[in-house]
């Protein structure tokens, strides 16, 4: 089957970072993301008890997808294809994301004393099918269990050693009806990110490795369930 990316994204798990100057890091992110980001940001004035995963800086720009928001504990960027943008490829788009969320990293790291030691990347790709639910059945249950479901799902974990990296791989599988946007498709997302009980020192390098790594683990686990 054919497929394309319609969402990825990276996530830094802080571990220490100076959020005082929320307007400074606001400027300091639109400047590293070049004209991906040139829309107003949104500071959110939340209390200092409030969930330190909750975001305070939020930069989305509706006309391409891309997204950066920011809590205490995490920041993440993030870029969505939506059904009327052409159909991206998988590549060229994570390597774009990886620039500008390592640009992004490094000013974090340098100006606001950023600290993190944990990473993930998050892709979702999408399979067009004549029956979804057909086909996934078919393909991933081989059991007269799914027959008859209006939506379908799998999850799947695997923890995973992969070039000097502890790693969980979570695939997520749906198998969706057409709506007034989408065809009926299969949706595959790859969530890989470094296990939490053995956190990491995340320097520009290693957050470079890791999402070199995660990248090619990323594209194997889709070929893997979506290919053919």
């Amino acid at each position: 089957m054919d497929y394309y990316p319609v969402r990825l994204q990276t996530a830094f798990f802080l571990a220490a970072i100076d959020i005082s100057s929320k307007f400074k890091i606001a400027n300091m992110v639109r400047e590293k993301a070049g004209n991906l980001l040139e829309v107003d940001p949104l500071l959110l004035p939340l209390p200092v008890d409030s969930p330190p995963e909750f975001p305070h800086i939020v930069i989305r720009n509706e006309s391409n997808g891309w997204t950066f928001q920011m809590a205490p504990a995490r920041f993440d960027v993030i870029v969505e294809r939506g059904p009327q943008m052409p159909h991206a490829d998988l590549r060229q788009l994570t390597s774009e994301l990886s620039h500008t969320t390592l640009a992004i990293w490094q000013g974090m790291e340098t100006l606001f004393k950023g600290r993190a030691n944990r990473v993930g990347l998050i892709t979702t790709a999408v399979a067009e099918v004549e029956d979804s639910r057909k086909v996934f059945q078919t393909r991933f249950l081989n059991t007269a269990y799914g027959s008859g479901a209006h939506e379908s799902q799998l999850h799947l974990l695997h923890q995973l050693d992969v070039e000097g990296f502890s790693v969980n791989r979570w695939a997520r599988l749906r198998a969706l009806p057409a709506n007034d946007n989408w065809p009926s498709r299969l949706t595959v997302e790859v969530d890989v990110n470094s296990i939490a009980e053995q956190p990491i020192e995340v320097t520009e390098t290693v957050a470079q490795n890791f999402i070199s790594v995660a990248t090619h683990l990323t594209e194997q686990t889709l070929g893997d369930y979506l290919a053919g």
